[in-house]
């Protein structure tokens, strides 16, 4: 059995820009858990634990998802600060996406749709496309940090067009204390 998920990676730029935008939310003093940067992404589809025969099928699925969809790139950029639950005391702080969202949410769809095939169950909430920055642990500093948020969320993080994308990824989730390490195994190119 393998935990998996389909995600869109990140450029190692972004990544960086990310991990400062941790460190200046970090002052604040709110109790929170902080995504190491190196593995920040964007989550299409979280299939859970699967049985490792599965993968070449999973693959096949959103190889036809890819070319259903009519995708064939993405370029998106980073906007805002958010979080969940929405307007309600922050669970997850996350940054936001610009760009070609509406292509972004057809591929995602075409995903669930054939990922349903093998039984994974579609979302049952609407996608809201984002980024995971920190997932709150208590009540400590969460009136500052959402504050923080609401005065950051029409912030520019980096401009459309910042992330190009040209694949999506099927990562291997292997869970630790220090945090979830994530290893690509396979890549499934847009078509052209």
């Amino acid at each position: 059995m393998a935990r998996l998920f389909l995600a869109i990676s990140l450029p190692v730029e972004l990544k960086e820009r990310l991990a400062r935008l941790q460190e200046e939310l970090k002052k604040i003093g709110a109790d929170v858990r902080w995504v190491r940067p190196e593995g920040i992404h964007l989550t299409l589809k979280f299939l859970g634990e699967v049985p490792e025969d599965l993968i070449d099928q999973i693959v096949k699925l959103a190889e036809e998802a890819i070319r259903e969809s009519g995708v064939k790139s993405l370029r998106l950029g980073l906007k805002g600060l958010g979080s969940f639950p929405p307007g309600k005391a922050p669970r997850v702080v996350w940054v936001g996406l610009t760009g070609d969202l509406k292509e972004l949410a057809l591929l995602k769809r075409h995903l669930e749709d054939k990922l349903a095939r093998l039984g994974f169950e579609p979302e049952g909430r609407a996608f809201v496309p984002h980024l995971t920055l920190g997932r709150v642990k208590s009540g400590r500093g969460r009136d500052s940090l959402q504050k923080e948020i609401h005065r950051r969320r029409e912030e520019e993080i980096a401009p459309e067009g910042a992330l190009e994308i040209s694949e999506i990824v099927l990562y291997r989730s292997t869970l630790h204390p220090q945090g979830a390490i994530y290893t690509p195994l396979r890549r499934i190119a847009f078509s052209n």
